[in-house]
């Protein structure tokens, strides 16, 4: 199940875009120096200001090289982002409180334009980390005030653009500081409260994505199973439809093809000499007994009787088809791969029926894989749903997804020899016991064949 978290490519991309932002800050500072000193002739301490503005230049580089080389290459966490987030403003806090220092200090107008970095730090970091920036920027701060004002450290005043008598203004001091208090509580504490606002909808919304997501997974679920159905329905009409039929066919052909066999064999024994007749004869024989095999097949077919159940143990009826073959030349090349549980419990079934479709399913996998392969046995109980699965799985080389919508069909056969009856009967059986026989694969993986009985 997915997990809620913020997206950390749009968290690295909005300190990217910080990035950024601090370029045009560099550029609008540089000019209103510019201005300030050459158009209206405003005295001020250039050095440190132009110092401060070469450090953020200088750590706005690094930055920029993080962002634009190592992050391309290491995909930070949202740990790291978040360490470079608090790195970000409170550097960019610490570089804004010496400039307001170097040009007014508390006589600068420009001390508010902190504001907008409380309401981005609010953004970025979480609600501990940008109160203890803003605390710290005001202790800072005022005790850069305070220093100035005793005289420990010197005042900057920006000569000819505020009045000498603001310094000394206690009340006005009192008013700006404490204006400047409450105006970055409040931003912190509406900024905040908006992030987190729009974090609790972005994790509703997220979670009611996820439960649409499993809404649409149950939605498929129930409309695979309604189609199966309703195959399943139109197959069981077909099959009855044809199972009557096919015994009044079966037996009405059973004994002219009887006599066609023994007559044929008359002729052979009666021309020994001949070659021409007895390779004939042989076809016809071979022909004659194809015959009587899927006469054979449409009587089985025809006389699918309802089971005689017992509860025991099936993986043990498994095991025993699969000693009846496994030394059979044919399966020479064939490995079995057994994963079976020990503690899976009884179900009712008819022991015959049941080693007639298991016995079908294997000799159709080993039929699959001429040069040989593995064939994958497994089961598992579903508790919840009371079924227990088993399933056969071959290595060879699948079924399309055209013909596996025809397997099931009575007489439709994918290989060379074959009535095509035997999937069919083994579906009948399967759905007698109360059960369901599942076909999946795909071309080039295999076929999976999934026995799935009640568990009582």
């Amino acid at each position: 199940m997915r997990i809620y978290k913020p997206s950390q490519d749009e968290f690295q991309a909005r300190l990217g875009w910080f990035v950024q932002l601090r370029w045009v800050f560099i550029l609008v500072l540089t000019l209103l120096l510019f201005f300030a000193v050459k158009a209206f002739d405003i005295k001020l301490p250039l050095f440190p200001i132009l110092l401060i503005t070469g450090i953020v230049f200088s750590y706005n580089c690094l930055f920029y090289l993080l962002h634009r080389v190592f992050f391309t290459q290491h995909k930070p966490s949202v740990r790291q982002l978040r360490i470079e987030a608090n790195l970000q403003i409170g550097l960019d806090l610490l570089a804004l409180i010496f400039l307001v220092y170097f040009s007014g200090d508390i006589e600068n107008p420009f001390l508010f334009f902190s504001v907008f970095h409380m309401i981005l730090g609010s953004i970025f970091l979480t609600g501990r980390d940008i109160w203890i920036q803003a605390l710290l920027s005001f202790l800072l701060f005022s005790a850069l005030v305070a220093l100035s004002w005793f005289g420990i450290i010197p005042h900057y005043r920006i000569e000819g653009f505020t009045a000498k008598e603001l310094w000394h203004n206690v009340p006005h001091l009192i008013a700006v500081m404490s204006s400047f208090t409450a105006i970055i509580l409040l931003t912190i504490y509406m900024t905040s409260s908006i992030s987190k606002s729009l974090h609790r909808r972005s994790k509703a919304l997220f979670d009611l994505t996820l439960e649409l997501e499993k809404k649409s997974d149950e939605l498929e679920e129930a409309n695979e199973e309604l189609v199966r159905q309703q195959n399943l329905l139109i197959q069981s009409e077909k099959l009855a439809s044809l199972g009557n039929l096919s015994a009044g066919i079966a037996h009405e052909l059973n004994s002219p093809l009887t006599g066609i066999l023994n007559f044929s064999h008359f002729i052979k024994e009666e021309c020994p000499e001949q070659k021409q007749v007895q390779n004939d004869i042989d076809i016809v024989i071979r022909e004659t007994e194809r015959c009587k095999k899927i006469i054979k097949g449409l009587l089985d077919f025809a006389r699918q009787s309802q089971p005689e159940k017992k509860c025991d143990d099936i993986i043990a009826v498994l095991n025993k088809t699969i000693n009846l073959v496994a030394y059979h030349r044919d399966f020479r090349n064939i490995k079995f791969i057994m994963n079976t549980p020990d503690d899976l419990p009884k179900v009712m079934f008819d022991e015959d029926q049941m080693q007639q479709v298991f016995m079908n399913l294997i000799v159709n996998a080993q039929q699959a894989m001429v040069e040989g392969g593995q064939v994958r046995i497994s089961a598992f109980y579903h508790e919840k749903q009371k079924m227990l699965d088993i399933k056969i799985e071959d290595s060879g080389p699948g079924i399309s997804p055209e013909k596996i919508q025809k397997i099931f069909d009575p007489f439709y056969t994918t290989k060379d020899i074959g009535t095509g009856l035997g999937l069919s009967i083994s579906l009948g059986i399967v759905e007698n016991h109360g059960g369901k026989l599942i076909a999946k694969s795909q071309e080039g993986l295999g076929a999976i064949f999934i026995v799935r009985l009640p568990v009582q």
